[in-house]
């Protein structure tokens, strides 16, 4: 049985004052494909390298977006969610869910436009990125000392010619 509710002469008196809701300040990402481990690869690896890099940058003629475009070195950087992507190390592919088939047969057509183009590009796994960071640093380190190389070589042949 329900308890009676007790009126109180001078709450019925007073007008109610209109509740404004309170709204929470959502961060914009960009469009497509941004993720926490997105983020944290661009601040613990790219960003402490002085490296100049597109975020989101997109192939407009398939319409696709990659992680990172680094303009200066001609490079793309894809980072690969170990679930979400299918990684071999942890999933096989005869049990490969739906979306981990789809986003291979789309990391496969990105990976051919970006060599149509001619331009290089790197893939790293989640589970690398969290787990063996000094492994990660040592391949962008390489590979962004052979592009640097291969910058200076090409430049030095102009100013010869």
């Amino acid at each position: 049985m329900k308890q009676p509710i007790k009126k109180n002469k001078n709450t019925e008196d007073v007008k109610k004052k209109p509740q404004v809701k309170k709204t929470k300040t959502v961060k914009k990402h960009p469009q497509y494909g941004t993720s926490k481990l997105e983020e944290d690869f661009a601040h613990n690896f790219l960003d402490k390298l002085g490296v100049k890099y597109t975020y989101q940058f997109e192939a407009k003629d398939i319409g696709r977006f990659f992680d990172f475009y680094l303009q200066d070195e001609n490079l793309i950087i894809e980072v690969d969610g170990d679930f979400w992507h299918g990684n071999p190390e942890k999933y096989d592919k005869d049990e490969l869910r739906g979306h981990q088939k789809r986003a291979q047969r789309v990391d496969e057509h990105k990976t051919k436009w970006a060599l149509l183009h001619s331009i290089p590009i790197l893939r790293f796994w989640e589970s690398d990125i969290r787990k063996n960071p000094k492994k990660v640093m040592k391949i962008l380190k390489e590979e962004l000392g052979k592009r640097n190389r291969q910058i200076m070589l090409e430049n030095n042949k102009k100013k010869r010619h």
